[in-house]
């Protein structure tokens, strides 16, 4: 390859994804109770007993990947002599792109080899299917520069549409009311929520049960996927089962073969156990 692509684990890949794709990634931190988690494989939990942590009542937060580790990164990356193309979580939910720009910015100055950071404006499946998307343009042959102007804009085109199962995790992070979740839950109301054209989480309707919910996710992927791209993702908060009843009507309505993948640490530490999302390229992020 003549540069290297990278990225972060809220991309929700799994790593040997990553590798067969030529990607190189960083793990963010994560903690339970206090016990911190990520810095590397082997410091992990296993997906099902994160989850069920959760489920007990652990605290749980994350931590973005500060200018020091981002430098460290990307020197280590620039040590095999090619540019490096970096695509960051969404700066809207966190402050990890914003330290590796600067970062790059301080090697560029000096550096024969580039770094070029890319806000993705993505989270989770639609960070991995955007990654996904840069990866095969440079397999196709394009240079840097070309790769780097096609990751600027095709991230507008990667659709995000999440639903929860527990509106107490949306609120103890502050995207929703204690009082809202309260009575939501109470009222078994599934709001569906999307990443809006600047990288935030945002709900875009309120829908009564489970079952409503996730085959709105299907709806909305009918009304606006474009055809550009046939990957379609999903990722699940320990919640297969539901994940593969989207799977199975997204192939059923538009004949796509999913990818199901699991969620990761860091975005279901603020989504919570049960959160279904999917995945696709649609014409723009904007909702109508």
């Amino acid at each position: 390859m003549d540069f290297i692509i990278a990225t972060d684990s809220t991309c929700d890949i799994p790593k040997e994804m990553l590798r067969e794709m030529n990607v190189e990634s960083r793990d963010m931190l994560y903690y339970v109770d206090d016990t911190e988690y990520g810095k590397d494989e082997s410091n992990q939990l296993e997906f099902h007993e994160f989850y069920e942590k959760m489920r007990g009542g652990a605290r749980t937060s994350t931590s973005m990947i500060n200018e020091s580790t981002a430098r460290e990164f990307l020197t280590e990356l620039l040590s095999n002599g090619k540019d490096v193309l970096y695509l960051a979580f969404a700066s809207a939910l966190s402050g990890t792109c914003e330290n590796f720009k600067r970062v790059a910015d301080e090697i560029n100055q000096t550096s024969e080899h580039k770094v070029y950071v890319v806000d993705s404006k993505c989270a989770s499946g639609g960070e991995g299917l955007f990654v996904t998307l840069v990866a095969e343009k440079r397999k196709s042959g394009a240079s840097f520069e070309e790769t780097c102007g096609y990751a600027d804009e095709v991230c507008d085109r990667v659709i995000h549409y999440f639903v929860v199962d527990d509106l107490k995790y949306l609120a103890r992070g502050g995207r929703l009311s204690k009082g809202s979740a309260f009575f939501g839950n109470m009222l078994n109301i599934k709001p569906v929520l999307h990443v809006d054209e600047i990288g935030r989480l945002v709900p875009i309707k309120k829908v009564i049960g489970r079952k409503k919910s996730l085959l709105t996710l299907v709806d909305k992927m009918v009304s606006r996927y474009n055809k550009e791209s046939d990957i379609v993702y999903i990722t699940h908060g320990d919640c297969y089962d539901d994940a593969k009843f989207v799977a199975d009507e997204v192939t059923a309505k538009l004949g796509l073969q999913v990818k199901i993948l699991p969620l990761s640490y860091v975005i279901g530490s603020h989504s919570g156990p049960g959160t279904v999302a999917l995945f696709f390229t649609g014409d723009t992020r904007t909702e109508k």
